[in-house]
């Protein structure tokens, strides 16, 4: 699945124009779907740019009746012809206004929308090809206090707040759209009926409207509520706003802008049982990896072993893979292989051992090792409690582990304590390098 920014208020790139404005084009597998439409013709221009053809869109999703999501709607139908649109009637029907600044109408001048191509979502719902949208999203949480701007007028004349019940969020493939989250994003992820891997959208977090305060306490909410989740956002959140955001969440939080495209590997994960003409090979690929690691970490150089030595040794790949209850997996991705773990499975005890996980190089930071991990838990229903290890210099295995599969570090593995379980093949040459985490995980009853 791969997604694009085609309309942005931002750009790092003076080839794409911008406006104050959102639109993203969504491409999965089988669908090319239209994430709001910009103000304008713009996201024509800027896709031309891309080399994306937006007359094969299957389907084009309107969040919100304001025109900086639908405004571009009539331009886009010039140039498709087959696309379904997906929106709410109320956005159709409602007059738009906002109060910042003078008061000023942002309602969407809609075009004409052949009875065939339009859905019109009043009730949260699957409409099928893999595509859930969120309707009537409860209040439950708090809201976005620039929300006191935005006015709808009623049918005598009178402005009266918004209560947004125009706006639509999209889920797929473990992807939710959030438009401008108008409804409050914790609102929305709360409606969302399934996982959510990646979280796409305006956060609607104005700066000199968020309080400092309730911002670190959303973006502690969220960490905690959602810690395998990853967040991108732009449009209608604040700079301040998303630093305040970034301070807490680090890394699970990112800024778009025009041109910006997110590749996600992971929908075309799969575990694949090794072959035994393939041992050598995964050997060989599990050692680069594990000795890329150190050289990151300790400069790009080969300091941390001795002369012919790795980082890991060949006796404890082939430790791991010849056990008695060993699994070996190569991950593939869209019939690549990009890496491989091993497993222990104790059946008898509901207890699992993750012994060896890698991810070849230049398929890092794509998702990968947490689409696999995700593989080995639905392949493996019955393993109620998981537990693996790392060295101490692995910093990325160990953010890894704890943020992003929900381990917990349970032990720690030194010259001072060897503990119980060392294997005989590190206990006989312990020293100060071979220092390690021992990470658990416990699988909650359903």
């Amino acid at each position: 699945m791969k997604w694009t920014v085609l309309v942005d208020n931002r750009t790092n790139n003076p080839t794409f124009e911008t406006e104050h404005g959102l639109s993203i084009l969504l491409e999965t597998e089988k669908l090319s779907i239209l994430l709001d439409t910009g103000a304008s013709d713009l996201l024509i221009r800027n896709a031309e740019r891309l080399g994306k053809d937006l007359s094969r869109v299957d389907y084009v999703f309107i969040s919100h009746g304001h025109s900086d999501h639908a405004g571009g709607l009539k331009h886009f139908m010039e140039i498709n012809k087959k696309a379904k649109v997906i929106v709410s009637p109320d956005a159709i029907s409602g007059r738009f206004f906002s109060k910042r600044g003078n008061l000023h109408s942002i309602t969407t001048e809609w075009p004409e929308i052949p009875q065939e191509r339009l859905l019109t979502i009043e009730h949260s719902g699957s409409i099928g090809d893999d595509i859930y949208i969120i309707a009537h999203i409860p209040q439950i949480h708090p809201m976005p206090e620039g929300n006191l701007h935005l006015f709808v007028q009623d049918t005598q004349g009178q402005y009266i707040p918004d209560d947004f019940r125009h706006e639509l969020a999209l889920y797929t493939h473990g992807l939710l759209f959030t438009g401008c989250a108008h409804n409050g994003l914790e609102n929305i992820l709360a409606a969302c009926p399934s996982p959510v891997n990646t979280v796409v959208g305006g956060f609607h977090l104005l700066d000199n409207h968020e309080s400092e305060t309730k911002l670190s306490d959303l973006s502690h909410r969220l960490a905690d509520a959602y810690p395998q989740t990853q967040f991108y956002t732009s449009h209608c959140t604040g700079d301040t706003a998303f630093a305040i955001l970034q301070d807490v969440m680090g890394d699970k939080i990112h800024p778009f802008s025009c041109g910006t495209t997110i590749n996600d590997m992971t929908d075309n994960i799969s575990l694949v049982s090794i072959t035994p003409d393939d041992k050598e090979q995964f050997i060989l690929d599990n050692q680069r990896a594990f000795k890329y690691g150190a050289q990151v970490e300790f400069g790009m150089r080969d300091d941390r072993t001795e002369e012919g030595e790795e980082v890991i040794s060949r006796k404890t790949i082939e430790r791991s893979m010849n056990g008695e209850q060993a699994e070996t997996y190569r991950i593939v991705c869209d019939g690549i292989v990009v890496g491989g773990l091993i497993l222990q499975i104790d059946q008898q005890h509901a207890k699992g051992e993750l012994e060896i996980l890698f991810v070849n190089p230049e398929a890092h930071s794509k998702g990968i090792g947490q689409a696999a991990w995700k593989a080995v838990e639905a392949m493996h229903l019955e393993i109620r409690v998981w537990e693996t290890i790392t060295p101490y210099f692995e910093k990325r295995n160990i953010h890894f582990y704890v943020n992003r599969l929900g381990f917990h570090v349970v032990e720690f593995w030194n010259k001072f304590h060897h503990g119980p379980a060392v294997p005989e093949d590190i206990e006989e040459d312990w020293s100060e390098d071979d220092e390690m985490f021992v990470f658990r995980k416990v699988i909650e009853s359903v």
